[in-house]
């Protein structure tokens, strides 16, 4: 299935791709539309880059009956936010098939056929009998493990039991963890995998890709100075690939109203659709976006003397996952030149390191997206430092607090993370955060360092208690 016809969308859609640019389905396109066309059930892992809005979208529509009226398939998305920019993204499609879309209101009704909303919206809209689920063909949940992150968990589960039993589930999410894993058992048993990336793929050696990700909006300024640098070297080529058409068209006229070298086949930028064009020998390779499959990571790498990919935060999560599909060394793309005007303390680049390179970040990613409007990544960085150095001033004339390691009997096979671990001591004990100090999760069990002075009052807080539904079976951790 290597084109949109061969999904076997009806005229209207295909008109509709056609039309806004879109050149080739992605991995997960071609294995999860038909599937979720047929109204079989599905769960999978799927973040921001890998085309799945358009995936359960295309579904959707075709499987949506255009002369039944009333709500038909219900999304769930993590946040108002998300749900408002889903419900804006499967506008154009419904649209060609004569289906509407809304946003869940607690007032007035709705009547159209699709409807988006996070959990507390959806929730609101019942309670209010602003939407009723008795007719609803289809529910697909968008981010299950980041409504985990955002405490959204019961009201996922109350709005799942309040679906129609026959009703088609496709359930998304971009971690796979053990509670994860426990839920789509629940409420989607037998259901179809989603397998767009397999378990095994053939690695590319000694591959290094360099990212720049923030508000789509930044990107430009910053790929004008990066292209400008590469092309400087005699007789060199730059291939800079877009997802659609109509993106690939406009970036190419942006690049020569700032003078650069991309208005034909033989200029020294190529811009291109899609992520098919192979690499030619010693060219520089750029993408407009995160590579929505395996297929065009591999492309985008291969021979290419430098490989750049700009994205926006959310589709991190993807292009990691990718990354380490193929074994690919990932790292930032450096937008400054060195100087001082940034240096801190070793301590602290230490500090944020670690947090960056083992932390479940897309909650945070997410607080943030609202500020991306005013402040550029760089800013909300160094204001977030700022704080945090601020909140934890260095006491040079006081001595180190002594510390006390604890097990905890749960560990990464359980899904544990540090946000599971710190939630469960401030809650139970209670102590404060800075009571708090290094967490190592193992596979089968953790050690967290607390104050020596609350040790003990952390170990009987914790006596009965569970996290993520395992036993904490807390004490002394022992060598």
């Amino acid at each position: 299935m290597n084109t949109f016809q061969d999904l076997k969308l009806d005229t209207g859609l295909i008109q509709f791709l056609s039309q806004h640019g879109y050149v080739r389905p992605t991995a997960l396109q071609r294995e999860a539309v038909p599937v979720i066309a047929r109204g079989t059930t599905a769960v999978g892992m799927a973040s921001s880059g890998s085309g799945k809005t358009l995936a359960y979208g295309l579904g959707l529509a075709s499987r949506l009956e255009t002369a039944t009226p009333g709500l038909q398939a219900f999304i769930l998305r993590p946040t108002d936010d998300r749900a408002a920019a889903t419900a804006d993204a499967l506008l154009g499609p419904m649209k060609a098939r004569g289906l509407t879309v809304a946003l869940a209101q607690s007032r007035p009704a709705t009547t159209a056929n699709l409807v988006v909303a996070s959990p507390s919206s959806a929730m609101a809209a019942l309670e209010h009998s602003a939407i009723k689920l008795d007719t609803l063909k289809a529910l697909v949940v968008d981010g299950a493990s980041l409504m985990a992150d955002l405490g959204t968990s019961e009201l996922l589960e109350t709005l799942v039991a309040q679906t129609p039993k026959d009703a088609q589930r496709v359930f998304l999410t971009s971690q796979m963890t053990q509670e994860i894993e426990d839920w789509f058992e629940r409420h989607a048993r037998r259901a179809r995998q989603l397998t767009w990336i397999p378990a095994e793929a053939q690695r590319l050696d000694n591959v290094t890709v360099e990212y720049w990700t923030a508000p789509k909006e930044l990107w430009l300024p910053v790929l004008t100075r990066l292209l400008e640098s590469l092309t400087q070297k005699s007789g060199s080529r730059v291939t800079v690939r877009c997802r659609l058409e109509r993106q690939a068209a406009t970036l190419a006229d942006q690049l020569i109203v700032r003078g650069l070298d991309a208005g034909d086949d033989q200029a020294c930028i190529q811009i291109t659709a899609g992520h098919e064009t192979e690499n030619g020998e010693g060219a520089s390779s750029v993408s407009w976006g995160s590579p929505p499959d395996l297929d065009g990571f591999r492309t985008l790498a291969e021979k290419a003397s430098r490989c750049v990919v700009f994205l926006s935060p959310s589709e991190l999560g993807h292009l990691q996952q990718l990354a380490a599909s193929l074994q690919v060394r990932l790292k930032t793309l450096k937008t400054t030149p060195e100087g001082d005007a940034l240096r801190s303390v070793q301590g602290t680049r230490e500090q944020l390191s670690e947090a960056a390179a083992g932390r479940d970040l897309e909650p945070y990613m997410l607080l943030l997206e609202p500020l991306f409007d005013e402040y550029t990544p760089v800013q909300l960085a160094a204001a977030a430092t700022a704080l945090f150095r601020e909140s934890s001033p260095v006491q040079t004339d006081q001595p180190l607090p002594a510390w006390t390691r604890l097990y905890f009997g749960v560990g990464r096979r359980d899904g544990i993370r540090p946000s599971d671990l710190v939630g469960a001591i401030t809650g139970e004990a209670p102590i404060g955060g800075d009571r708090i100090g290094r967490i190592e999760i193992r596979d089968t069990f953790t050690s967290v360092e607390v104050a020596a002075s609350v040790a003990d009052k952390v170990i009987k807080s914790l006596a009965t208690a569970t996290i993520r539904g395992r036993p904490a079976n807390v004490r002394v951790f022992r060598e």
